[in-house]
């Protein structure tokens, strides 16, 4: 039975959304002020893996658990963690272990929204505006980021003391009460959705489930890290953990009753080629950014390339925007093809920077890459998530949104790394500072079109996802 007040139910769900991406970008730099602080510089990574290791790895598992205990206790399972989290780093002492605890749980609570927030968009909107939905979704997300690093910078910076982030935390906690307490008082499950039961959970395949992904968030992570790098046992660890998950995986979850990861959903064309897609295009977003505020420092521009940084997010939130919604009334994989083409562009740009670049090139290339990649965002959530069962929303959605989340380390690990070591190689063959940056954006740059072209070729064969009007 369709759900007529779908926009009205989807409130609190938004809400959550919303809250869960400014208290991401409030913060941001917290890690960092902690390591500072704490005198403890070397737990940075550590302080940042623990929250993106459960954000990502947790969420084909909280998806799945979703879907069997319901989608209000789960968001309120969810948000009750995230908020509880929060707090506890708060008041944390200077204890780095019991630091990476806190924060694991708070990415536990992150791990468990956003695949509830999917699922009510895949059940609940009529198929004709999932697009619309998954818009509004995208929407929130991006433009609560832009405004959260810049908020939580000005609070720090404004006390300016070595435990500001402390305020920052509790800015947090105060934001994820209310919305916890309007969740609680808003959000109804669907009683015409059919019910799960905890029984024959798939607990073993969460367990591998939850080693092999943490080993590929751990992997890009690691690897990029100079101190680490990626011949560290940092970096060996996380491969093997990783590739020993898949192949134990691949044994457990083809006898589970009821798997975490569901084969039927992953098999489909609808899923592989759009994750082919975000892996080959969707790390340039962050992988460019980090090039052109690498290069901005190269050039002695540092505050154009944050500029350009502004820039690029506001061509995400246009995209999301204004081609996101196509895909409702288009057939996706022209709507995604078409975006990728702005990508083309933004990467085109990137080749005729030079040592005299202004706002002008890095802020257009950067816009027309977040304006194509903003979009496809929200394309590739409509095409790999339609069809799905309603049993499987939470878990299909909990699956395809670690996917998504793993673009953009891996591409900023290929691509920034790329950068790093073609201007180093440049610099110590003599080069000066800057043109050994511009020559190895220019290598990059060309590497990233390639990329981007294989990637609009791919759109082009992935299913059709609306029915073809007869005559």
């Amino acid at each position: 039975m369709e759900n007529k007040n779908y926009m009205k139910g989807f409130i609190p769900y938004a809400i959550a959304a919303a809250v869960l991406s400014l208290c991401g970008g409030f913060t941001a730099s917290v890690p960092s002020a902690i390591a500072v602080g704490w005198n403890a510089d070397w737990s940075l990574t550590f302080i940042t893996v623990a929250y993106s290791l459960a954000a990502a790895a947790m969420a084909p598992i909280m998806g799945k658990l979703g879907g069997t205990i319901g989608r209000r206790k789960m968001l309120l399972i969810a948000m009750g963690l995230y908020t509880v989290g929060q707090a506890l780093i708060a008041i944390c002492p200077a204890n780095v272990p019991l630091l990476l605890i806190f924060r694991f749980m708070v990415g536990i609570g992150a791990a468990g929204i956003a695949p509830v927030v999917m699922a009510y968009i895949m059940m609940e909107f009529p198929p004709e505006k999932m697009g619309q939905g998954f818009t509004i979704y995208m929407a929130l997300s991006c433009g609560m980021v832009i405004f959260g690093p810049t908020v939580g910078g000005i609070v720090m910076s404004v006390i300016g003391t070595a435990e500001s982030w402390r305020i920052v935390m509790w800015i947090c906690v105060a934001l994820c009460v209310i919305s916890f307490a309007l969740c609680f008082a808003m959000v109804r499950d669907n009683p015409n959705l059919p019910k799960g039961s905890m029984k024959g959970f798939d607990w073993v395949g969460a367990v591998f489930v939850l080693i092999m992904f943490g080993g590929l968030v751990c992997i890009p992570t690691f690897g990029q890290d100079a101190t680490k790098g990626w011949g560290s046992p940092y970096t060996l660890i996380s491969i093997a953990a990783s590739v020993i998950g898949l192949i134990v995986l691949m044994f457990v979850e083809k006898k589970a009753a009821n798997p975490i990861l569901s084969g039927k959903f992953m098999a489909r064309k609808n899923f592989i080629l759009p994750v082919v897609v975000l892996f080959l295009t969707q790390g340039l977003m962050t992988a460019c950014l980090t090039e052109i505020i690498r290069f901005g420092y190269a050039i002695e521009k540092a505050t154009i390339a944050s500029v350009a940084m502004s820039i690029e997010y506001l061509g995400m939130a246009i995209g999301t925007i204004v081609l996101g919604p196509m895909a409702d009334k288009k057939e996706p994989k022209v709507v995604a093809a078409v975006a990728l083409v702005f990508v083309a562009i933004g990467s085109a740009i990137m080749l005729l920077i030079n040592e005299t670049a202004g706002v002008l090139s890095m802020g257009g290339a950067l816009f027309f890459v977040g304006l194509g990649l903003g979009g496809n965002a929200t394309i590739f959530m409509k095409v790999a998530l339609s069809g799905v069962a309603p049993a499987d929303s939470s878990s299909a959605s909990g699956t395809f949104n670690v996917f998504k989340d793993m673009c953009a380390p891996f591409g900023v690990a290929i691509f920034v790394s790329m950068f790093v070591s073609n201007m180093t190689s440049k610099a110590a063959a003599g080069a000066a500072a800057s043109a050994a940056a511009a020559s190895a954006l220019h290598t990059v740059a060309m590497v990233q079109l390639a990329c981007v072209i294989v990637g609009i070729v791919v759109c082009f064969l992935l299913p059709t996802v609306h029915e073809k009007q007869k005559a």
